[in-house]
């Protein structure tokens, strides 16, 4: 076969007619796909409470009363007052990034856009863990908690699942781009 010929599939290899380049696979697809759609109680819940909601939340609890004593800047405090919560979008963009990890068309961005944040975003997994170990444990006070016990599994399956997805998505796709650049 011709050398110049560009024909074939790109990673194909010429000679052997065998694929080189390794893709995302469709495991790493499910895996991401499962592991986002855990975040989905999470992201309705917060919404919910972010349009003034109050199931789940403890009797005379605000959300916005509680951003402004813990010094939340300005502009969340008036996104919640408006419907729209921070984590719930942050927790959309962490679910967006897993997708482009693993789907063509996150090849279309650049690989530094897409693994910084989300090996970030692979910290979600401890803080998930730990966020279960506080709710088993009453947060360790006598204080009267802010939300109901039913309420802290949607957080934690929503942190270790985003960060599972994140790190899954991330590590796919470097194996990808490794397979890449491999010698032919």
């Amino acid at each position: 076969m011709d050398p110049t010929d560009d024909s074939r599939r790109p990673g194909e290899d010429s000679e052997a007619g065998v694929e080189m380049m390794r893709v995302v696979t469709p495991a790493a697809g499910k895996v991401v796909a499962l592991c986002t759609a855990t975040a989905a109680p999470y992201i309705a819940l917060k919404t919910y409470w972010a349009f003034g909601g109050r199931a789940g939340l403890a009797d005379g609890f605000d959300l916005v009363d509680e951003f402004e004593k813990n010094g939340a800047p300005d502009a969340l405090v008036w996104l919640e007052r408006h419907g729209i919560d921070f984590t719930a979008v942050l927790a959309l963009t962490g679910v967006m990034l897993a997708f482009a990890l693993v789907r063509p068309w996150g090849r279309r961005l650049p690989r530094w856009l897409l693994f910084t944040p989300a090996l970030a975003g692979t910290l979600l997994i401890p803080y998930g863990l730990l966020t279960a170990v506080l709710a088993l444990t009453q947060n360790g006070s006598n204080a009267a908690p802010a939300i109901t016990q039913w309420v802290a599994p949607a957080g934690v399956g929503a942190f270790l699942g985003i960060g599972t997805a994140l790190g899954v998505g991330a590590w796919s796709r470097l194996n990808q781009a490794v397979s890449e650049h491999m010698p032919r």
